[in-house]
């Protein structure tokens, strides 16, 4: 008999509620949303995992849970070697380079000497200016990018931004954008083999159940 199917879902932040909301328009409810990092689902073949969203991408590549739901903004930034099997339409987002209202830099192309560089995205930011071909120091920071330029610690920011209002409150202006991002439902490759028809099926069911 097979094990229960496992999907990793944020356990905190904006894309919490939108995924439990995909989940139960495709007929799978989860029966212990609170403090809780597995839950049985209404599904019996399906077994819920709460996890941070920035991990997901990691537990789904090394199989320690078959599917997930995260950016794709995050799958990038961690490397992680998986199948991307549904755009789930939510949680959209852009990847930017920004700089003080005040700033010289008008564009990246301004960018003349070495600058610093503060983002929670350090890969995909490395590979932008490398491709860009400027020299950049990355400066890995979590979840507080935009003081970095009010204190001092780096002249330019790379960030998420949904309405620029955050941007925007901290005197801040885009320059450029990396990538659009959205919600995908991500796939361990060998458990696409190992479930196949559960998971064509539930894929099936998701989109359905109109996806956003």
């Amino acid at each position: 008999m097979k094990r229960k199917i496992r999907i990793a879902i944020p356990s905190k932040g904006r894309l919490r509620q939108p995924s439990i909301k995909a989940l139960q328009r495709a007929g799978i409810n989860i029966l212990e949303e609170e403090r809780v990092y597995v839950s049985k689902t209404s599904d019996p073949r399906f077994e819920a995992i709460f996890v941070r969203a920035f991990d997901v991408p990691l537990y789904v590549q090394y199989g320690a849970v078959d599917l997930g739901i995260t950016g794709h903004d995050l799958i990038l930034e961690r490397e992680a070697d998986v199948h991307e099997l549904l755009d789930l339409g939510f949680g959209k987002c852009q990847l930017v380079v920004a700089v003080p209202e005040n700033s010289t830099i008008r564009s990246v192309k301004d960018i003349s000497i070495v600058a610093k560089v503060a983002t929670e995205f350090p890969n995909l930011s490395r590979r932008y200016f490398e491709g860009l071909g400027k020299q950049v120091e990355i400066l890995r920071v979590r979840g507080t990018a935009e003081l970095a330029p009010k204190l001092g610690l780096a002249e330019i920011i790379v960030d998420v931004s949904s309405t620029g209002e955050t941007l925007r409150k901290n005197n801040l202006k885009v320059i450029a954008t990396i990538l659009d991002s959205t919600c995908r439902l991500a796939c361990n490759k060998i458990s696409f083999r190992t479930f196949e028809s559960e998971i064509k099926e539930f894929l099936s069911r998701l989109k359905q159940g109109g996806l956003e």
